[in-house]
């Protein structure tokens, strides 16, 4: 059970990767319980460069028999797009929704829509069975560009017709350099929390720009929400000590006081 107290995470140091607007639900949370936050977003959020595949889906909503919502970011820039195109969300009463996560189906919330599957784990396999019978379905993804492909990829094999769309494009930060971030992570870091792997995948660029990459990754901890995260961080050889299963700021940080929390 995680510690409460204010002591809990004294004297640890932690930063934070997510995108600048986001990191301070868990900075907030992370202090409160001691610990030192420093946040350095690796990932900046966009809009697309071609905003006609978008603006297409958008105007013929209808015709489709699930939109599946895969980040808050989708959430926002999709509804944002619907609002410059003056067409209302009332249109998505006549969907069903998905909402991958508990963070994207608050930001849903906060237009008055209920999500109508909201899948368990963020594991690709899980989102298309537990979505049912899909044959002939057509599907929206709206996602990031650089999105994997196996979840549209599994939908298809299941009889769904797919259509995938660029909601938003992840960059990394032009003001984030290799000396700041070598400079932080040498000055002694505690843990590295990922919340994406798009965070973890400019994380290793930005150090790979120095060409000392190896050097410093076998000298950090990371800690990562998701099996998916994790896996992209293991992948670029970080040692990944921290998993929160459950896609939540409170659950990253009960498993980050589970294993470094002071006892």
């Amino acid at each position: 059970m995680m510690q409460t107290t204010l002591e809990a995470l004294t004297g640890k140091r932690i930063l934070i990767t997510r995108p600048a607007g986001e990191a301070t639900v868990l900075s907030t949370k992370l202090n409160a319980l001691g610990a030192t936050t420093i946040e350095v977003p690796t990932i900046e959020i966009a809009d697309p460069i071609n905003s006609i595949p978008l603006d297409e889906s958008i105007r013929n909503l209808t015709k489709y028999d699930w939109v599946i919502f895969t980040s808050v970011q989708g959430v926002r820039f999709f509804v944002n797009r619907m609002a410059k195109l003056k067409i209302s969300t009332e249109i998505l009463n006549g969907l069903k929704i998905a909402a991958i996560g508990s963070a994207t189906a608050a930001a849903l919330g906060l237009v008055g829509k209920k999500a109508d599957f909201i899948p368990d784990a963020y594991l690709t396999e899980r989102i298309a069975s537990d979505l049912g019978d899909v044959r002939g379905r057509f599907i929206l993804l709206p996602r990031a560009d650089i999105a994997a492909k196996k979840l549209p990829q599994m939908l298809r094999q299941r009889g769904a017709i797919v259509e995938e769309v660029t909601a938003y494009r992840t960059l990394v930060p032009s003001k984030l350099t290799s000396d700041l971030l070598i400079g932080i992570l040498e000055s002694g870091i505690d843990l590295v929390t990922f919340t994406s792997p798009s965070t973890v995948h400019n994380f290793v660029q930005i150090l790979n720009e120095k060409k000392c990459a190896d050097r410093i990754l076998k000298n950090i901890k990371a800690a990562c929400i998701g099996p998916v995260t994790a896996k992209a961080a293991e992948r670029l050889g970080i040692n990944v000590s921290v998993i929160a299963n459950t896609h939540t700021t409170e659950a990253l940080v009960e498993a980050i006081v589970n294993e470094i929390g002071n006892v």
